[in-house]
């Protein structure tokens, strides 16, 4: 209701699952016959258009020379004249900036856009017992803000306070002990929590492990499986002893007779 002119803040982290939906809307149920959202990575750079649309047409996208190519999408609905949506999936470190959505030419909505990222050196890739190097990173400072890394256990073991003509700012945490559970980095500004950045740490060892247990207990399963199935043919040749004499004097009949049968001409003689 009271977006026209209007400026505000978002805090966004460089995950895969993060979004930003920029949403522009009109007053008083006018209806508009164009509008349009303008991107600028830094407040004193000329804006890009990067979307518009003309009311009942479709919404064109224009990200060329920009890094929202496959980022900036819409609901791929005609331009009704008041509601301008679209949204970026996933939110990258880049997309820091300045968006401001235009209706005709009456300036909307105004949205300082701040990201955080948090990498690791050296990579997942390590083993257990060795020690990574956690930096976590801001785009831009707006205000009195700071950063701040917890541990796995809930406790601050890093905090710096960000000034506006730092580039990219950042917190680093050297020598962090993996499998101390998962780490997280937390934009304050003005003392209040704006942004929490989790780092899951992986260990490939515990992977090796469960991968080294579940074939242990595969072969074991394999072994007891072989040892149920011959016990359960001795147990049944155990309870069937006259089947198998009878079958062995059978043969043994059969054989005797053939034996005498070839050995005795005149008895071969008359069985012809």
């Amino acid at each position: 209701m009271y977006l026209y002119n209007g400026r505000y803040t978002l805090y966004r982290s460089s995950t895969d699952h993060s979004e930003l939906h920029l949403v522009c809307s009109g007053s008083y149920g006018r209806s508009y016959s164009r509008a349009e959202w303008f991107w600028s990575p830094h407040p004193h750079q000329q804006l890009k258009l990067i979307a518009s649309a003309e009311r009942s047409q479709p919404i064109i996208i224009n990200v060329k020379g920009t890094n929202f190519v496959n980022r900036l999408v819409t609901s791929g609905k005609l331009f009704d004249g008041k509601d301008f949506n679209v949204r970026i999936v996933p939110v990258v470190f880049q997309d820091a900036g300045v968006y401001a959505c235009y209706l005709e030419q009456n300036r909307f909505p105004t949205i300082d856009l701040i990201t955080v990222k948090v990498t690791a050196e050296p990579s997942d890739a390590v083993t257990e017992g060795d020690n990574v190097t956690l930096t976590c990173s801001v785009s831009h400072v707006i205000g009195s803000m700071r950063l701040v890394w917890i541990n796995g256990d809930g406790k601050r073991v890093g905090e710096k306070a960000l000034t506006w003509n730092e580039k990219s700012p950042s917190l680093v945490i050297q020598k962090a002990e993996r499998g101390r559970g998962n780490w997280r980095c937390v934009l304050f500004d003005q003392d209040l929590p704006r942004l929490f950045v989790p780092y899951y740490q992986k260990d490939n060892m515990r992977d090796i492990r469960i991968i080294i247990v579940l074939g242990y207990l595969v072969i074991k399963l394999a072994v007891a499986l072989g040892l149920i199935c011959c016990s359960w043919r001795m147990n049944r040749s155990c309870r069937n002893p006259r089947e198998v004499t009878g079958n062995v004097t059978n043969n043994s009949n059969e054989a005797v007779a053939m034996q005498t049968l070839n050995s005795d001409p005149d008895l071969r003689d008359q069985n012809e």
